[in-house]
């Protein structure tokens, strides 16, 4: 598998692909579509950009905050307020300390407001997952009502110890915390949390259903001090085969949820690392066959990452931004392209061969 560069658009500000794999962005505080023609001019420095179905969104975020949107060259205003998410016919938006659920179509209808700072939070499901602290989670019905179902506090037994920046030094005992909600798959409630372990909670019950932290070696060697990797902001819950998965350094890590298994299983993938001059930290996208990272550093290579031989299978660099940091800011996949935003907000679009 070979991806050659097709295009090179330069000085952009941020880049999404929609539901249909098509590349809109933002230059100059103008919005483009793929065909590079303008859709709408903010005037304004915007960020934020999200999108589902023809629905676009994106806020102003210096000085006066305002929020819009709508369907490609028709935006709504709201002034005072950016978007904070986006799924299906609804929106999520509101200030440092408030957050309103919006259903989109012809008129727009408020549905509820929590007048509370939520600092993660996902809609999955017909269910709304959030934490004011990241400690205590609360699980509503995602309707009118906003009923509260459930609340469920990461107790002491989550606390975790992190090394000593200097060696010989004492290990910090730290508070477990969400760092990232990944789904509902079946029954249960997965999420991240920032010792590097996944935990499921039971949907209904609200209890601990499950907390994957251990690693078993199905591939290769564990690091110093036994590290087999561990997940983090770029994991993933791939739905369709029942997964969850990361890349970590030199190690593919994943977790069968259709399995009794109490640890998560580990690839090395150092020699192909090494070969290719990278390892992988950030997923910027995947299918079937394969996953497509980069490093997150000054490292100015991406890689496609085969999911069968748990290897990388190829790899490119951006020449351009060799030594800078990020050398990458965003890479995404899509459409069976790959576009990759470099230090010097050139995008640059990768087509199979």
């Amino acid at each position: 598998m070979k991806f050659a560069l097709k295009n090179k658009i330069n000085d952009l500000d941020t880049f999404l692909l929609t539901d249909s794999s098509e590349l809109i962005y933002i230059k100059e505080n103008v919005l483009y579509n793929k065909g590079q023609n303008s859709i709408y001019d903010a005037k304004n420095e915007i960020s934020g950009l999200k999108s589902s179905g023809e629905w676009i969104c994106f806020n102003h975020t210096l000085e006066s905050p305002k929020g819009f949107i709508g369907k490609y060259n028709d935006f709504q205003v709201f002034d005072k307020q950016i978007f904070k998410a986006i799924e299906k016919d609804c929106a999520y938006y509101g200030d440092r300390f408030s957050t309103t659920k919006l259903h989109l179509g012809e008129t727009f209808t408020k549905v509820w407001n929590v007048e509370e700072r939520l600092m993660v939070f996902m809609a999955n499901n017909g269910f709304l997952v959030y934490t004011k602290d990241g400690i205590n989670i609360n699980f509503c019905l995602d309707d009118s009502n906003l009923q509260l179902i459930w609340k469920y506090g990461l107790a002491a037994k989550y606390s975790w110890k992190q090394s000593a920046d200097c060696i010989d030094g004492p290990s910090v005992k730290k508070q477990a915390e969400v760092i990232k909600f990944l789904g509902i798959y079946q029954t249960e409630l997965w999420l991240v949390l920032n010792s590097g372990a996944i935990l499921a909670l039971d949907i209904k019950a609200g209890v601990e259903s499950r907390h994957i932290k251990e690693g078993k070696m199905i591939k290769g060697e564990s690091d110093f001090e036994g590290f087999k990797g561990c997940f983090g902001y770029h994991t993933v819950l791939d739905e369709k085969n029942g997964l969850i998965f990361n890349l970590s350094r030199h190690f593919y890590i994943e977790f069968d949820l259709n399995s009794n298994a109490e640890y998560f299983s580990s690839y090395s993938f150092k020699g192909s690392s090494l070969t290719h001059k990278l390892k992988l930290n950030c997923i910027g996208g995947f299918d079937m066959e394969n996953i497509y990272g980069y490093e997150g550093s000054d490292n100015n290579r991406f890689a496609v990452f085969s999911r069968q031989q748990k290897e990388i299978i190829w790899n490119s660099e951006i020449e351009e931004a060799k030594g800078k940091f990020p050398a990458i800011r965003d890479l995404k996949y899509g459409g069976g392209k790959i576009y990759v935003l470099d230090h010097h907000n050139s995008l640059h679009i990768f087509q199979k061969d």
